[in-house]
């Protein structure tokens, strides 16, 4: 039995077909609405799952899907590893866990391979339960190298505890790894979970697979590392789990909860939990209520803004939540272009997940067929797309990724910002842009005061972006720009934008694109700057400057001219990894080597 999937139709069937090679059958599209229906016209390769009928000229491939995922289970039994050895028993001993707690939570022990050092090592073996049931194992060495169940589903490390605590309208604890639950555990505390892989708040599908539950969760305390890694994921937990409903337990000069009670006892750790302070929503603070925070800067330094890889923009302009940036530029220049790939960029190197408000990219398809290509190194377009096993593994990436708010008629900024919040806590997006500032409606006519309505507008952006600790694009068209003596526009300033100085003065990045349309050597390449005249934290934001650029019209990346003035490109696809050759755009030897010098006589075409 194989499932396939119509690429015409985009239906889905399940067909009997030979392991071995071609399969003849009627078609599952067309036959049954044919007068002849035992016609074999459909055609199946089970080695190359591929299909082609030859009466529809529909083809088939198969089906993969990306929803339902199918875990794999652990494939020991259990029992047969919960005896601990002396030294292990000794080991947890000296992190303060006693041995009725390692009974409890099942802690066992087992000789496993581990890739890190490519041989086998005695292992702690962490189970996770769902429901009653064996779904995960977290093997640890005595290196610290650890490795999860291959194929496994992700799940939080002590889940059955979370149906106890909303049953008994309990406080949940939320924790770094399996040694700070266990630790809680020992303190008396009897509700906290941990993240199964650290501090990597991109990658949430056990959040994502537990949100309905934990909606029904009354309290959540989060007590994560002290340390800069830790205060990323507390940030990303409280935004997702609502701030409201957060208190932040506060380690004072210890990293973990481990610590604590090494250092201090059980009563000291559950006296952190028991104090632990909600999230203050008002605007006065104490020193205590950001003081994990203060530690870990003193010994690591100010968070530095996330980069896109580029080096000569990433000194120019760096990229922090809880701030707003405002986008410009002359005319036909890109503005949305330039966004969509800062915006891929973002979402690939640093798994931030991405929301829309775009009107005028619509429709969808036409938006989601540039910001694919992006991703993929080529058009979207048959001719040009390597095999449909390369389409469909950027088209499910992204369906995981991207998110779009997309109604008949426009939206006013609260409809915009629900449906954002929405995407926050349901999806765990952080990444937002609202394309372009004039398409939100609004039921007023603010000629009698523009500069009001605007100052309103963007208080409410800097109040959603801090709130949620997102990161928001907001893009806006200038006044008219009047042309130089060369018949160009000039880079267009953040004071030209149409309404209001606020638009600059509010703003924590200012940036303007200026693009031309065309490049005078490569047909498929054009040039211009970006502008950054604000970056409002410049220790961790940026330098501000301009950034000279080429854009590559093939696949929308942006790239930098280096001192010979060359462009490096770039066609990869980053999901797959494999690079794609533009064979179709072959270019005179001596034409490149004009533009771009000799060192680019084999360039990858």
């Amino acid at each position: 039995m194989e499932t396939i999937i119509s690429l015409s139709t985009r239906q889905i069937y399940d067909i009997t077909a030979d392991r071995n090679g071609e399969n003849q059958m009627p078609c599952p599209e067309c036959s049954r609405n044919r007068r002849k229906k035992n016609v074999k016209c459909f055609s199946y390769n089970t080695e190359k799952e591929v299909g082609y009928c030859n009466h529809c000229d529909t083809r088939f491939v198969k089906h993969q899907p990306h929803e339902d995922k199918q875990y794999v289970k652990p494939q020991i039994e259990w029992q047969n590893y919960t005896k601990l050895s002396e030294n292990v028993v000794k080991y947890f001993e000296s992190r303060g866990i006693s041995q009725m707690t390692l009974l409890e939570m099942k802690i066992g022990e087992k000789s496993e391979y581990m890739p890190q050092v490519e041989k086998n090592s005695n292992c702690i073996i962490f189970p996770y339960f769902k429901e009653g049931e064996l779904v995960n194992i977290k093997f640890r060495d005595g290196s610290k190298n650890f490795k999860l169940s291959s194929g496994a589903e992700l799940v939080w490390y002590n889940y059955d505890c979370i149906k106890k605590c909303i049953d008994n309208e309990g406080e949940l604890v939320i924790v770094e790894g399996e040694f700070d639950c266990l630790s809680v555990i020992q303190s008396g505390h009897e509700y906290v979970v941990s993240v199964p892989n650290g501090a990597s708040t991109g990658k949430m599908e056990y959040f994502d697979s537990s949100f309905d539950m934990l909606n029904q969760v009354k309290t959540f305390i989060i007590a994560t590392d002290n340390d800069l890694k830790g205060i990323e994921l507390k940030n990303d937990l409280t935004r997702r789990l609502g701030i409201e409903k957060c208190k932040i337990a506060s380690f004072r000069q210890f990293k973990d909860s481990n610590e604590i009670l090494v250092h201090e006892g059980r009563e000291s750790l559950l006296n952190a939990i028991k104090t632990a302070k909600l999230v203050r929503v008002s605007d006065v603070y104490e020193v205590s209520d950001f003081e994990n925070e203060l530690d870990s800067y003193f010994e690591n330094g100010l968070p530095q803004g996330k980069t896109l890889g580029i080096d000569d923009l990433d000194e120019k302009i760096r990229w922090l939540t809880g701030h707003y940036a405002t986008v410009t530029g002359s005319p036909t220049s890109g503005k949305s272009e330039f966004i969509d790939f800062v915006c891929a960029k973002l979402n690939f190197l640093h798994n931030w997940k991405v929301g829309y408000y775009s009107p005028e990219s619509a429709p969808l398809s036409v938006h989601f067929s540039k910001v694919f290509s992006k991703f993929a190194g080529f058009k979207f377009e048959k001719k040009y797309c390597p095999s449909d096993a390369e389409r469909y593994s950027v088209q499910d990436y992204l369906n995981e990724n991207y998110y779009w708010v997309a109604p008949v008629d426009d939206m006013n900024l609260d409809e915009i910002l629900s449906r954002f919040e929405y995407l926050v806590k349901a999806k765990g997006v952080k990444l937002f842009v609202i394309d372009p500032f004039n398409r939100i409606e609004t039921d007023q006519d603010y000629t009698q005061d523009k500069l009001l309505y605007i100052k309103k507008v963007l208080k409410k952006i800097i109040s959603f972006v801090k709130r949620n600790d997102a990161l928001l694009f907001l893009i806006a068209h200038p006044t008219k720009l009047q042309k130089t003596k060369d018949g160009k526009f000039p880079i267009a300033s953040m004071y030209d934008i149409s309404g209001s100085a606020d638009f600059f003065n509010m703003t924590s990045y200012g940036i303007s694109v200026r693009r031309e349309q065309k490049d005078e050597t490569l047909e498929f390449l054009s040039h211009g700057q970006v502008a950054i005249s604000k970056a409002k934290l410049n220790q961790t934001m940026g330098n501000t400057g301009i950034w000279e650029f080429r854009y590559n019209m093939n696949n929308g990346r942006y790239e930098s001219e280096n001192r010979n003035g060359a462009v490096q490109f770039d066609n990869l696809n980053w999901i797959t990894k494999n690079e794609y050759k533009y064979s179709e755009f072959k270019v005179p030897t001596a034409t490149i080597n004009q533009a771009f010098g000799d060192e680019y006589t084999d360039l990858p075409f």
